[in-house]
């Protein structure tokens, strides 16, 4: 099993956090030996969000080994052209270390200002993925779809080789999706161990139908994560930031706590997180491998939760937790 961090990038009102924090924290990963580094989307943010292909190509520049993965960027807000190019030249920098992880958004508030429509993003989604791929691989592009059109269109220079699709989905239709159009499948942050179950029959199933190998599709989970010499230091070091950060997706309107109907509480919420000792930990995670996850992406840093905190869990997490795995 493969892991990777998915990034802090919420700025907080106290401004403590900023964007330069993930430098040092990317240089703990890389020398710790993770798999990847992860960073998502987010708009329209009141105390700010570090944005997404900026900060990757960033961290493209900063690193030298780890792969670098959107999870998940959001196709339906840009311009396929444009963001083939952003992406493009990302992977160029980083000597083709990209991978472009896209899922549909389920904020009103976030699509909206994009002058996309709650109806129209499954279609943007889909015609962009296509054309993404069209971008990377062709010389020229044609296109006259239903929400862009392209006359002999390119992308000048074309990434090193393929770049990995990842698709993020939820219900049973995304999750065939995933499998159809990516090459690797981002398993909702609501799932449990038991939806995973389903779920990842459901996309090995999907699969088998497409003609796919298994071994070449991923599955992805991310899971919050905090590591420490007891339960009850990691709780006291994480749960604060955690819970606030629950408190923000239960304002935006996050399918877990309606799906699962839960409250914002540590004890209710609590199987969908990696918190204890490092045997703990790894136990916890030993249960998602044995279910078929191929690629897990911890995230240990919450809104407002002190850089020294985060990267003390990250060394950690990188010298007890990830050579019981490799």
């Amino acid at each position: 099993m493969k892991f990777g961090v998915f990034l802090n990038q919420y700025y907080t009102e106290d401004g403590e956090f900023e964007v330069t924090d993930l430098f040092e924290q990317a240089d703990v990963i890389e020398e710790r030996g993770f798999d990847s580094i992860e960073v998502g989307e987010r708009h329209v943010h009141e105390e700010g969000f570090a944005e997404a292909i900026t900060t990757l190509a960033a961290l493209a520049e900063r690193t030298d080994t780890v792969e670098l993965a959107t999870t998940a960027v959001l196709p339906a807000l840009y311009n396929p052209l444009h963001l083939a190019e952003q992406l493009a030249m990302i992977d160029r920098i980083s000597g083709g270390r990209v991978t472009f992880g896209a899922a549909l958004g389920y904020r009103e508030d976030e699509l909206e200002p994009f002058g996309v429509t709650m109806d129209d993003r499954v279609s943007m989604m889909l015609e962009s993925m296509h054309l993404l791929k069209r971008f990377w691989s062709e010389d020229s592009v044609t296109h006259d779809g239903g929400n862009w059109s392209f006359d002999g269109a390119f992308v000048s220079p074309r990434p090193d080789g393929d770049i990995p699709v990842w698709v993020g989905g939820h219900a049973d239709i995304a999750i065939k999706r995933a499998a159809y159009r990516g090459s690797g499948w981002i398993a909702s942050a609501s799932s449990t161990a038991e939806d995973l179950v389903k779920q990842i029959g459901v996309y090995e199933d999907a699969l088998d139908e497409f003609d796919k190998d298994r071994s070449e599709n991923d599955v992805i989970l991310m899971r919050d994560c905090y590591v420490a010499d007891s339960m009850e230091e990691a709780r006291e070091a994480i749960e604060p930031y955690l819970l606030n950060l629950y408190q923000l997706y239960a304002r935006w309107g996050q399918t877990y706590l309606d799906e699962h109907e839960v409250e914002v509480d540590y004890d209710e919420l609590e199987e969908k997180f990696v918190i204890g000792t490092p045997e703990q930990c790894i136990e916890q995670l030993r249960t998602y491998e044995e279910l078929g996850v191929d690629h897990v992406v911890l995230r240990c840093q919450f809104p407002g939760q002190p850089q020294e905190s985060a990267v003390r869990c990250l060394e950690r997490l990188g010298d007890d937790i990830l050579p019981a795995f490799k």
